[in-house]
């Protein structure tokens, strides 16, 4: 299968990869809203465990409400897409260990973990908006680091924008 092959097919199984931004916005959101009402690491849980459902629900989505498919096999580009993951997971490692010190940290330093991913997400589903989210949630979580925001502003924040750059991309694939 050949690099725009791999492409196209990530796109069409995973409506270019919009629900899984959905989601994953919504996950950052939660973790927001438990952080302002509940507590900082009630809130860094909700990341991590709602982190965890956030592809299992995309292909939910994707299959029941997109009517779409699973990627053909073998598609490099999916797997490409799992070893990404690394980059979470070594990511929300880092953030733990640190919130340690500097708890206020912790979804600056996840927000930049999911940032890198999504720059990984370009090759993915050859879409130049994935260079575009990820740059935009490195300053997001950069600016929260350099001017000490509030750890639930920034869940609000990169939520909002996973949520928004998914409008764009879910709302003409739905037509």
């Amino acid at each position: 299968m050949h690099l725009r092959e791999a492409q196209r097919d990530m796109r069409r199984a995973y409506v270019n990869g919009g629900v899984g931004i959905f989601v994953s916005g919504l996950v950052w959101v939660i973790a927001g809203a438990v952080t302002l009402y509940v507590d900082l690491f009630s809130g860094m849980a909700a990341l991590f465990f709602g982190g965890m459902l956030i592809h299992p629900l995309s292909l939910l989505l994707a299959r029941r409400v997109f009517y779409r498919g699973r990627a053909r096999a073998p598609n490099p580009m999916e797997m490409l897409a799992l070893q990404s993951t690394a980059f979470l997971i070594i990511g929300l490692a880092i953030a733990y260990l640190v919130s340690g010190t500097y708890g206020d940290w912790f979804f600056a330093i996840a927000l930049l973990a999911v940032g890198a991913r999504y720059l990984v997400f370009q090759t993915v589903y050859g879409m130049r908006l994935y260079l575009i989210l990820g740059v935009v949630l490195i300053v997001i979580a950069a600016a929260a680091l350099w001017f000490g925001m509030a750890p639930a502003s920034v869940a609000f924040a990169g939520g909002a924008t996973e949520l928004l750059c998914s409008a764009f991309i879910l709302v003409p694939a739905k037509r």
